[in-house]
């Protein structure tokens, strides 16, 4: 099961890669990372690894897929220690973009499928969405507290 959260970059890197991370996106041009209350740490949701997988490959599709997503706007990813990190505000736009992606289509007019992937569609349909939820949550909290969320799975 993966996790969603926000809370401070100390818990996934060290002071070195902090300190790698601010200087790659000083290069970017992002301003310096606000400063945060470690105190507004919580966590935002659980997702099951398969629906997460699914979802990150409709990020990826958007160049948004990271593991860390920052409460600063810049362009691009930067890698640092095994970890993608991205923008929040870049996120919220792609989750915005994916939105009527995840609803479910009238299929009156669609010919009969197999009930068995019709039934498989529509759970990872609604699992889907209720990632997307999280995600959208978490981005709009590390926008608020500006904290960094992370997708730990």
């Amino acid at each position: 099961m993966a996790e969603i959260e926000i809370g401070p970059l100390t818990d996934r890197l060290s002071e070195d890669e902090i300190n790698e991370l601010r200087g790659a996106l000083e290069r970017l041009g992002a301003p310096a990372l606000p400063q945060s209350d470690e105190t507004h740490a919580r966590p935002v949701g659980d997702v099951d690894d398969e629906v997460l997988t699914e979802f990150f490959d409709r990020l990826e599709a958007h160049d948004a897929a990271c593991e860390v997503y920052l409460p600063v706007e810049f362009d691009g990813r930067v890698e640092v220690a095994d970890l993608r990190v991205g923008s929040a505000m870049q996120l919220l736009e792609v989750l915005d973009e994916i939105k009527d992606d995840l609803a479910l289509e009238d299929d009156e007019d669609e010919p009969e499928a197999d009930e068995e992937d019709d039934d498989y569609t529509a759970v990872l349909q609604s699992q889907l969405r209720e990632c997307w939820r999280a995600f959208y949550a978490g981005c709009n909290a590390t926008l608020e507290r500006h904290l960094p969320l992370h997708v730990k799975a």
